[in-house]
């Protein structure tokens, strides 16, 4: 949107700080939202984008708000082979590398996500916020949310409660299904002391978890009893929702070093389990947006044989 438009001479000086006239402009918005739209490029002075709140702006100078939705056209590299998918003021998307954990307590030394993008951002402006919408198991890898900002998160913390995103994931399993599609519900309990997960009848105890299930591409020559290539879509977030819904099913996620051992398959260096496809309404514009990682070269690797 432009808002280049005169102003009063009587009540506006010569020259302003850029500051001073997004708070014309944006009268209701903090100091740290006006900082954020700056930082991701959403401000342009005479078609470039500003670089500091502190710049002086003239009467003749041209400023141009985009909307929150657009992605900075910078070209950023995370460290430890997290890579970003798209970036705006309100969010940020990132493929998670198998083996990376999402988030954990202070303690933990080993890298993180939360901690890479926490420090990345930082770097940038200390009062810079990242917030972690949902996880993704460390031995997982694909699409994993963040917010920039509270209004951010707490928008799309509703839409996950809800359960108005869709998130799609990409697994290669032991053996293939007869059932080709179809739904699955079962009650997931965790175990408090040693946080394992299993499935119960016990309404009292377990959580209801519910995926649907779509078998894509058959390899029954792989292995003792084959594997399948079989895509889900999530209907609720229980911790290893998927692992354990699979086992249940007589089908487990190829590679699980917790909840595969002991049944027949090929080996595999990983979990067999990616995060593939992301919508959800944005934060900033109101938007339906939709993203999507490809599977890895290794999945389709194994199916070729």
């Amino acid at each position: 949107m432009d808002y280049h438009s005169p102003m009063s001479e009587h009540k506006t000086p010569a020259v302003v700080t850029l500051l001073q006239r997004l708070r014309e402009l944006h009268p209701q918005a903090k100091q740290t939202t006006l900082r954020e739209m700056v930082a991701g490029k959403r401000v342009l002075v005479n078609g470039r984008p500003a670089l500091s709140l502190k710049m002086v702006i003239g009467k003749k100078d041209r400023l141009e708000v985009g909307d929150r939705e657009v992605a900075t056209s910078r070209k950023i590299t995370f460290t430890h082979g997290l890579k970003l998918v798209h970036m705006d003021s309100d969010v940020v998307l990132v493929d998670k590398p198998s083996g990376m954990l999402s988030a954990t307590d202070a303690q933990e030394k080993r890298p993180t996500v939360l901690k890479v993008l926490t420090a990345y951002f930082q770097k940038q402006n200390q009062k810079n916020q990242i917030h972690l919408v949902h996880r993704l198991d460390r031995d997982a890898s694909g699409l994993l949310l963040f917010a920039r900002n509270w209004g951010a998160f707490r928008l799309l913390k509703e839409q996950f409660f809800e359960h108005t995103i869709t998130r799609r994931y990409e697994m290669i399993v032991k053996g293939v299904p007869r059932k080709k599609s179809g739904r699955l519900e079962h009650l997931l309990v965790e175990d408090p002391l040693t946080g394992v997960v299993s499935v119960t009848k016990d309404s009292k105890k377990g959580k209801l978890a519910i995926l649907d299930y779509e078998v894509l591409q058959e390899a029954p020559k792989i292995g003792p009893a084959g594997v399948a290539h079989v895509r889900c879509t999530l209907f609720t977030g229980r911790k290893h929702q998927i692992r354990l819904q699979m086992l249940a099913m007589g089908h487990p996620v190829l590679g699980d070093p917790a909840y595969g051992l002991g049944t027949k398959g090929p080996e595999f260096s990983r979990l067999a389990l990616h995060a593939a496809h992301l919508t959800f309404k944005h934060p900033g514009s109101g938007k339906r947006v939709a993203y999507d990682s490809p599977m890895p070269g290794s999945f389709s690797h194994l199916l070729r044989g």
